[in-house]
Order: C-alpha cells, then structure tokens, then sequence
C-alpha cells in the first residue's frame, strides 16, 4: 500500500488550528522529517522544500515518479531578507537555487509537476514544470494562480498532450520491419505494393506523428517484428521498444496477450488482414451433381411414382396378354408381343421411358395404353427439369467452404505465404483444427511444406484447387494484374489467425503517450491515414463476366462412370451365372 507513487504523512493536531507535519519513510528503520506546519492563519509553511534533498530527488527520479498518472504540487514559501542587524528592513525572495533540481529530473510532457510560490499574503503562483526530452532543458509554464478570495484562475485548460506538443526538435528513434531490402527504395512511392505494404503505409503516419510534434525521427531497419525468445527475452522491434532503443515503432504490431506486458498500443491500426484466400471451386468437384437437380423429397415423390407405375404397367400388360388370346386379333397382338412378358420386361419398360431412352414394347389395351402414356408424360416433364438443372449445375460453384473444418476436409491444396510471422503464428496455434491444418496440409510429414512466395500461391490459386494465405490486398493486388474477368469471380476468404488490425506500438510509460494518441486521431481526421491505405491496399476484385466456357471432364462424368463399371461388372457376373447354369 505504500509503493510509491503514495506518500505518507502524518499531521498532529496541537491547540485548535495548528497541524504539525511529519513526513515518513523507510530505510534501515523509520525516518521522520519534520515538513512543516499549518494554520488557518498563515496556511502552509513547509520547513524544507521536499526536492531539496539529493536523496530525495535520486530516489524520485529513480522510481519514476513523475512518470503519468502521478501528480505533484510543491509549495515554496518566500525567505525573509533583513539590511542591517536590527532588522528594520525586511524583504522577501525566492532561492533560486531550488529549481536548478529539476534540470536533471525525469519530468517529461507526461508528467504533471505544479510548483506553488507564495507571494504577499494568500496569493499563490502555479507553475508547470516540464522537459521536452532528456536533451532539452526545463519549460516553465504559468498556469494561473490561486488565492482565497477568488480561488483557482487557470491561464489556460488545454491539456498537457496540447500544451506540451512541440518537442523542439528532439531526437526520436523508430524502427520498420522489412522482409525484402529493396523495400527501403520504395516507401513512399506505391511500388511493389504487395510487398511489406504495412510498413510502407506505417512509415508516412510515422512521419506525420513526428512532423506534428515538431520532432525529428531516424530510422532503424529489422527483419522482424519481435518475439519472446527462450530465456525470456524480446527480440526484433518489440525487443528494441521494450528496451528503450527506439520511441515508436514505424511498423504495426498484432495485439497478442503476450505483447500487452511489454509495449503500449496506439489505436492508429492499419487494414491489413490476412487470410486463405480460394477460389470457389466447381460443383461438380465437391459433390455428386447427378442428385443435387431434386431434392429428396422430390426423390422421394418420384421412386414412389416408379413403383406406382410399375405395379399399373404390370397389371395392364399381363391382363392384355391374357385377353389378347381370346380375341380375334390375337396373331396381330402376337406379332407385337412376341413373349410372354415378365417382370423384367416391365422394369425395362418403365427405365426406358423414364430415361428417354426408347422401349420395344407397343401397348394394345386402353388401360395400358393410359398407363404408358402417364408414365411418358411425367418422364418428359422431369427429364426436361432434370437436364436444365445438371447444365446449370456444371457452371455453379460450391459455396460449402465457409469455416476452418471445412477448409481442411475440403479437396483443396493448401500453402502459406512464407514471410516471418506467418511462420511464427502457424507454427504456435494451439487450437485443434488449426493445428491438424498446419501439421496435415502446410507441413505434411514426408511430404514437401507449402511455404511459397506470394506469386507462387497467386498462381496456384488461378490454376488448381487451392488456397493460399497470405495479406489479402497484395493478393488482390496480383490477382487484379494477372487473372482473367471470369478467373475474378468467386473468391472467397477464411480466417485463420483470428486477430485485429495491427497498430502502432511505443514504449511502456512513454513521455509521449498522450501526444501520440492526439496524434493518430488527427491523422485520421484529416484523411492521411486513408491516403496511404487506399494507394496501397487493393480491394477485392469486382466480378464483372462470370460466364466461360467450361470443359467437361472426368470429374463431371465421374459419377455416371462409376454406375456405368458398376453395371458392366454386374452384368458380367450375371453372364457368368448364366454360362454355368447351361452348362449344367
């Protein structure tokens, strides 16, 4: 409880209105120093000034504590002057000497130190103390004054992040993370654009930040953005932060659990996202086309008709056969109807008309003739539906992949941009799926891993079943240079890594926290935050011809092929019964 930024004093009470003020703190046992008193009449006489003592001052200086949130207020009284040695004449002044202790203090535009000088009477003087940087020296500011009569009269109510913005030309450092060094010839520029796009839509904002605080930046170049290493450590840019090596980062950062202890994040995100990006592929390579026409109710309705018609045809055709030969025109129903007919016969009829395939039989009777003609009524009207629906079908795209799961139970091949945090996230998921998606389609065992470059996987999307991942806009990017209108349609994205919008990062307890915040909002206020997004990010491509030409292939027919060998092979076994059944 009494970690500082607390202070601990202790006023006792002596006749009526006088405080006695004792001030405590440890060291080998408890030191108390006696701070001064106060009355009603007089208000607050400090015996000694609290920054006066070095060790006060190392101590406060040491621990931070003028590091935001905490605040001071200081009082100095005036020290009484006399002329001669009767002290007729008395004057009243200020040492000085007091504040030379700040010009080597750590109170920063964050911080919020008020000294309080007393003057003629109650009359209090404000001033705010601060330092622009550890290389520039102490700004006095007046922030008004108080007194009993009229109270607190500020100068000013602007906060210290408006106040304090001009830096004076102090010296920040930065950091950007490039994975190809020829990306420093082009960060201003928009070319290559779908390479490092986040650092090059960073470094201008990172420029503007520093323009409005009139600061001047460097620049350090990393191939990394920072990860915690086996013995605890940070390396990359978020190493560099941590260990106070540079002031903002000039790269965005992911906001990860892990990060949130180490560096503070600016809401100053970039729309960067990155994603397996596939195209939908065909129908007829996920599914069976040949039963997607009906629905299974409409199946349903329709095996039910068969054996409805069968049954009818059955009756028809056997109670025609029996009447044929009684009549008079029983040689001319002979010559139509050869044989007695069978069941077999009347399932070769009913799959004939039902197929559209023809059928040797010629009905004699009004009633079979009633049956024939319901049964080639209804075949014609779902054979038109049916063949309209498979056409359709052969040009429709399979909308099925939607979720992780599905990406990794889906016929798609998979690869994965092959840059330094693609490599890190993947290989530290944890969640099942995500995890049996790295170690069974991006790095197989036995198999070669599907780490490429981003015009690989750009390639392989256009002309195979794949999916690749990688930062959306640059793959757009060359999806928008190299793909054909048609090739454009049916791009469809899955998340993998699940997390927001990198942003900007700065040291811990940074001086210029709040300065910097004040900043990203105006950056985005005035539009230059958007300016850069827009040249650099490239939106999904507009689906303008979505009809072409497609080849039928074995994947269509595979269906059809697979009832075709199924029916050969079973008429073969049939001829084989048949063979040893004559023979015996």
């Amino acid at each position: 409880m009494f970690v500082a930024p607390t202070k601990l004093i202790l006023a006792r009470r002596f006749d009526d209105d006088f405080l006695e003020l004792l001030s405590i703190y440890p060291q080998r046992s408890v030191i108390w120093e006696n701070r001064g008193n106060w009355m009603i009449e007089n208000g607050l006489q400090m015996s000694t000034f609290d920054m006066a003592s070095e060790r006060r001052k190392n101590l406060a200086h040491s621990k931070k504590m003028f590091v935001a949130p905490t605040r001071w207020l200081l009082f100095q009284n005036q020290k009484t002057m006399t002329d001669n040695d009767d002290n007729v004449n008395l004057t009243f002044t200020y040492d000085d000497s007091v504040l030379e202790i700040f010009e080597d203090l750590a109170i920063y535009p964050d911080s919020d130190v008020i000294l309080a000088r007393r003057f003629d009477g109650d009359f209090l003087k404000l001033l705010s103390i601060y330092r622009p940087s550890p290389q520039k020296g102490v700004i006095w500011e007046n922030r008004g004054n108080w007194t009993i009569e009229n109270g607190l009269q500020m100068s000013t109510f602007d906060v210290a992040s408006a106040r304090r913005r001009n830096l004076q030309q102090t010296a920040l450092k930065s950091c950007i993370v490039v994975s190809d060094p020829n990306t420093i010839n082009h960060l201003t520029d928009f070319e290559d654009k779908f390479i490092d796009a986040p650092t090059k839509a960073n470094y201008p904002w990172t420029l503007h930040l520093a323009n409005r605080m009139n600061a001047t930046i460097s620049f350090e170049i990393m191939n990394n953005w920072g990860y915690r290493t086996e013995n605890g450590s940070w390396n990359g840019m978020i190493g560099m932060l941590e260990r106070h090596e540079i002031d903002i980062s000039g790269s965005p950062s992911f906001l990860l659990p892990e990060r949130i202890d180490v560096v503070q994040y600016i809401q100053l995100y970039t729309h960067t996202r990155f994603r397996f990006i596939f195209r939908r592929p065909l129908l007829s390579t996920v599914s069976n086309i040949f039963t997607l026409p009906f629905q299974r109710n409409v199946w349903i309705a329709i095996a039910v008709f068969l054996i409805l018609v069968f049954c009818l045809l059955y009756l028809s055709i056997k109670w025609e056969y029996n009447c044929s030969r009684m009549t008079e025109s029983t040689a001319y129903w002979k010559q139509l109807n050869p044989s007695k007919p069978t069941i077999s016969d009347n399932l070769l009829i009913l799959l004939g008309a039902f197929s559209q395939q023809g059928y040797w039989y010629e009905p004699y009777r009004v009633s079979s003739r009633i049956v024939t003609l319901m049964l080639l009524l209804a075949s014609m009207s779902l054979y038109a539906a049916y063949t309209a629906n498979i056409v359709s079908l052969l040009q429709s795209t399979a909308d099925s992949i939607k979720t992780l799961p599905d990406l990794l139970n889906s016929p798609l091949n998979l690869g994965v941009q092959d840059i330094v945090y693609n490599r890190h996230y993947f290989k530290s998921v944890q969640d099942p799926i995500r995890k049996a998606i790295v170690e069974q389609r991006i790095e197989p065992k036995g198999s070669k891993s599907n780490w490429m470059s981003i015009e690989e996987g750009v390639r392989h999307v256009r002309n195979e079943l794949f999916a690749f991942h990688g930062e959306i806009g640059s793959i757009y990017q060359l999806t928008q240079d190299t793909y054909l209108e048609e090739e454009k349609c049916g791009l469809t994205e899955i998340d993998f890594l699940n997390v927001v919008y990198p942003l900007v990062t700065i040291q811990k307890q940074s001086p210029y926290l709040e300065i910097i915040k004040n900043g990203a909002l105006k950056l985005r206020e005035y539009g230059l935050k958007y300016h850069e997004e827009y040249h650099l990010y490239t939106r999904k491509p507009i689906c303008s011809s979505q009809t072409s030409f497609i080849t039928i292939g074995f994947t269509e027919c595979y269906f059809a092929l697979v009832i075709m060998g199924y029916g050969i092979l079973f008429s073969v076994i049939v001829f084989a019964f048949e063979l040893l059944w004559h023979k015996r």
